[in-house]
Formats: structure tokens, C-alpha cells, sequence
């Protein structure tokens, strides 16, 4: 029976590696349409699993925390920015990080003047100010739940943006 089934495998073998040497030399004639519709494919699925693989990373490193120890925590984040009891012998710690971002810049506004006939200074326009400056601020709050054995029981996150200015 093990000769049977290692003889099968052997001969799947042997035609993936045939097929594989034989279609390797071929190169595929492709029409335009098709080929735009490959990149087109190809431009989507690179997206989609961009998006996934961030949303499976932010995901699994909170996953990575549970059923640590508080103390390894505190080792690799610091002192958190808030603690208190949970009321079950546990507690809660919050940890929180500002970033603010602000760019843009202003010109101010300006008359322009000319001499007529008379040698008199007039007005002869006007700029109007420009303003684009901008002010982004990002919170992040990490909750953190412990338990009474000290062991992380879960993670919570939450990050909020506001904005302010022409952006």
C-alpha cells in the first residue's frame, strides 16, 4: 500500500516538474484588453490585501497581549497615563497618545497703487489675504483591562481625529 501511494506521488511529481520546465520557455500571447484587465486585477488585489494585512496587524498585536503578565507590559510601554481599580481586584490602565500635525501658510493681502495725470497716488487694486494654514490633532487611547492574577485580560482602542483650518 505505501509503495502504491509513494509510486503516485512520485509520477505527480514528475509531471509538475515536466510541466513545469516545458511552460517555463512559453511565453503567452496576451491582447491588450486582457492584459489591461490583468493590471486592473492585479492593482485591486494588491489593495485589498494591503487593507486586510493592516487590519490583521492591528488586530493581532492587541491579540498578542492577552494572558501576558502587567508587568511585561509596563516593560515595554511605560507608565500609562491613567490607572484605576476595575472593582474586581483588577484594574484598568489607559494609555493615551497625542500627535498633532499643522502645515499651510498665510499671505497677507495687499493694495496696489499708481500715479495718475494729476500726480496723485490711487488705487489701482487689491490682493485679498491667502490662508491655508491647517492644525490635525490624532488622540489614541489604549485600554488596557487586568485581572486580579495580574494577567492582561484585554484591549480596547480608540482613536479620534479632529481638524481645523483649510486641509
Amino acid at each position: 500500500m505505501k509503495t502504491k501511494a509513494f509510486l503516485t506521488m512520485l509520477a505527480v511529481m514528475s509531471l509538475m516538474v515536466t510541466f513545469a520546465a516545458y511552460s517555463q520557455g512559453k511565453k503567452v500571447k496576451i491582447n491588450k484588453e486582457m492584459q489591461e484587465a490583468l493590471e486592473m486585477r492585479y492593482s485591486t488585489d494588491q489593495q485589498t490585501a494591503k487593507t486586510q494585512r493592516f487590519i490583521f496587524d492591528k488586530m493581532e498585536w492587541k491579540k498578542s497581549w492577552i494572558g501576558v503578565k502587567y508587568t511585561d507590559l509596563l516593560k515595554a510601554w511605560g507608565a500609562p497615563a491613567k490607572a484605576f481599580p476595575n472593582g474586581d481586584g483588577g484594574q484598568v490602565v489607559v494609555y493615551e497618545k497625542v500627535s498633532n500635525y499643522a502645515g499651510g501658510s498665510y499671505k497677507p493681502g495687499y493694495f496696489t497703487t499708481g500715479v495718475n495725470g494729476f500726480g496723485q497716488t490711487v488705487l489701482t487694486g487689491s490682493k485679498q489675504a491667502e490662508d491655508t494654514r491647517w492644525a490635525s490633532q490624532y488622540v489614541e487611547v489604549t485600554t488596557v483591562h487586568i485581572g486580579k492574577d495580574n494577567l492582561i485580560q484585554s484591549i480596547d482602542q480608540k482613536t479620534t481625529h479632529s481638524q481645523s483650518g483649510t486641509q
